[in-house]
């Protein structure tokens, strides 16, 4: 068939077609059919456009670097999506003004600044060298090309130049600079008692009106969160390895492969004396001669060691005396080996001939071969056997469990009966997770997806951990629904009566602080509304023995007179009411400027806070005079 089609295409045919094809491509161009058509536009910034599918590729990016954070943390439903596409879009906009301004003012980026920045990303890095395999890799993974990737470098550096410039700009006076470490390193000291709230809660009626009430002005807070059931396989090499079976003799085998893990094979220690091989019969007759001579000035009484050091070839033991320490079978040339282990201790052999040349060996020490036999160590030879074999077969597992998971989407039951692993029931799990499989955001992400969640089909198989996936499906599923007033009743209660209790405890705090005006002392107070109080000499502002919302209220107070207190007032987070007395304030001097960096690190801090102030400043006036349109989308 396809040889008639080439022959028919001959001639005015032939000609036709390509006329046909070739109009379309004058008029519009070969990029309509590559793109689909004319490209949306979702803003444009000083005439820059920021296209759709830009705009959607950068967000889906964005989104996956916030779940990536959030880690387990991660709640869809938290996500508000309009908004964050809102302020992801803003933030592209800023990009786009911030790089306008740049090329108006003349930055620019080159070649080599950008590689070298490239290179020294860890990420690219193989052994702390550049490489370019992991650099393609990475970028793969985050659906990025190396030609967008070092565009998007070039931007960074060349905007970071605009930044800098600004910044770096800013100077600090040396009256500004004391004027800072005064008030950042001043020390307030401090009398406070605390009013609990706990006390008055006994006195706190609730009426079943305010219960209704706060029910039906609050029900967000009483909200049952959406969840699912789910039926689910889950494969890793533990639950393979129990489906297989292992007989005696594959057992025995595998025991003999891993012997050395159970056990030590006997080694011997020996000492040789060696006599190298030349080229031809006449050096081998030569070595021969050798050590026939050592070896019998050896019988003759002459020691082993001595006639070694003065006579042995071998450099790395001959001046130990030729002490080879021990080894076991497998380690020397064979011929060697074979009259080791064949001498006993203290035996000396006659000249032995391996490859290395003409040997006298002495047999040193023997230590036996120990460890466990097959039977002291069957069952770990069958959990070790099994788990090999499950390691070999799990990748075949978990392709076929993918194929039927997704060739029967209504149901896991034909994948778990072909690959003879049960199916397990989770409990309720909610969209911020649960426990064991179920902690991880990517399985409680593909629960919750709408193929899975809203079609009931199978999921994907999702790789949760090293040799370990899991397919699933949901069996039930509740949305989120308000609890009924008879499940949240003590709620209420509870958190209306404290709530009442916080606000008697206000009031008795305001009755003690009006005294407090009136003249009247702390401590007679304290003793007549049985408080105590708590005294502290000094405390700066990252002070964190003190409550922080005393903290917060102390240095805000008036410097007092002098023999006189300020006071105050702080609510706590948990309902309790402080009356504050500031009874000294010291400022912070040079010394103190000393011991958090000195005077010069102070005063750049200040003048990098301003710089990236200014920096801000500048930002948004740009995006002020930027002539920016934003195309209303639907949906």
């Amino acid at each position: 068939m396809l040889q008639e089609i080439r022959e028919r295409a001959q001639g005015w045919i032939a000609w036709f077609i390509v006329i046909l094809i070739s109009v379309p491509f004058a008029l519009w161009g070969i990029s309509s059919y590559l793109d689909g058509g004319s490209t949306l536009v979702v803003a444009s910034v000083n005439g820059q456009e920021i296209s759709e599918r830009e705009f959607e590729n950068g967000y889906r990016q964005f989104r996956q670097r916030v779940r990536d954070q959030l880690g387990s943390n991660y709640r869809p439903e938290l996500m508000d999506d309009a908004r964050m596409r809102e302020e992801f879009l803003q933030s592209m906009i800023r990009e786009r003004v911030v790089l306008h301004a740049s090329s108006e003012m003349g930055f620019s980026t080159g070649d080599t600044l950008v590689r070298a920045y490239i290179n020294s990303i860890p990420a690219f890095s193989v052994g702390g060298t550049f490489n370019k395999e992991a650099y393609e890799r990475v970028l793969r993974n985050q659906g990025l090309s190396p030609v967008g990737f070092e565009a998007q470098v070039r931007q960074s550096l060349m905007t970071e130049q605009l930044s800098r410039s600004v910044s770096n700009t800013e100077f600090a006076t040396n009256a500004e600079l004391q004027d800072m470490v005064r008030l950042r390193m001043q020390r307030r000291g401090l009398d406070y008692m605390v009013i609990p709230a706990a006390e008055f809660k006994d006195s706190v009626a609730v009426t079943e009106s305010e219960v209704q009430s706060y029910y039906d002005s609050n029900q967000q807070l009483y909200m049952a969160p959406e969840r699912v059931k789910l039926e689910y396989i889950e494969l890793d090499v533990g639950n393979l390895s129990a489906t297989l079976k292992a007989d005696e003799a594959s057992l025995l085998g595998y025991y003999e492969q891993h012997k050395r893990e159970y056990v030590i094979a006997e080694r011997r220690r020996a000492s040789h004396i060696l006599f190298t091989l030349g080229e031809g019969a006449a050096a081998e007759a030569d070595a021969l001669k050798q050590a026939t001579a050592a070896l019998e000035r050896i019988s003759k009484g002459e020691e082993f060691t001595d006639v070694a050091k003065e006579l042995s070839q071998d450099p790395g033991s001959a001046e130990a005396g030729g002490d080879l320490g021990f080894f076991e079978k497998g380690i020397m040339d064979k011929s060697f080996e074979d009259v080791a282990f064949a001498l006993s201790v203290g035996e000396v052999s006659k000249p032995v001939k391996s490859s290395f040349g003409y040997h006298i060996i002495k047999l040193i020490a023997v230590e036996q071969e120990s460890g466990k036999r097959y039977e002291e160590v069957k069952d770990q030879i069958k959990a070790a056997y099994l788990k090999s074999e499950a390691e070999k077969l799990f990748y075949e597992y978990a392709e076929r469990l993918s194929d039927l998971a997704y060739e029967d989407p209504d149901s896991l039951q034909p994948a778990a009966a072909a690959l003879g692993i049960e199916t397990k029931r989770s409990e309720w799990v909610e969209r911020s997770g649960g426990s064991g499989p179920f902690a991880s955001p990517k399985v409680v992400g593909a629960a919750f997806s709408d193929d899975v969640l809203l079609e009931r089909h199978n999921s994907e198989a999702i790789e949760i951990g090293a040799e370990h996936i899991i397919v699933l499906r949901v069996v039930e599923h509740e949305e989120s629904s308000l609890r009924p007033l008879d499940k949240v009743k003590d709620e209420i209660v509870s958190h209306l009566k404290s709530k009442g209790a916080a606000e008697l405890a206000r009031q008795r705090g305001q009755e003690i602080l009006a005294s407090l005006a009136g003249g009247a002392s702390l401590e007679s107070l304290a003793t007549d509304s049985g408080l105590k109080i708590i005294n502290v000499d000094s405390v700066d502002r990252d002070n964190r023995d003190i409550p922080a919302a005393v903290a917060t209220s102390l240095f805000r107070l008036p410097k007092p007179a002098e023999s006189a207190s300020s006071f105050g007032e702080a609510v706590l987070e948990n309902g309790d009411f402080a009356v504050l007395a500031l009874n000294h304030v010291a400022d912070g001097s040079d010394k103190d400027a000393e011991d958090i960096g000195g005077a010069i690190e102070l005063k750049s801090a200040l003048e990098r806070s301003r710089g990236q102030a200014y920096y801000q400043h500048l930002i948004k006036n740009l995006q002020e005079s930027a002539n920016i349109v934003i195309n209303k989308r639907d949906g």
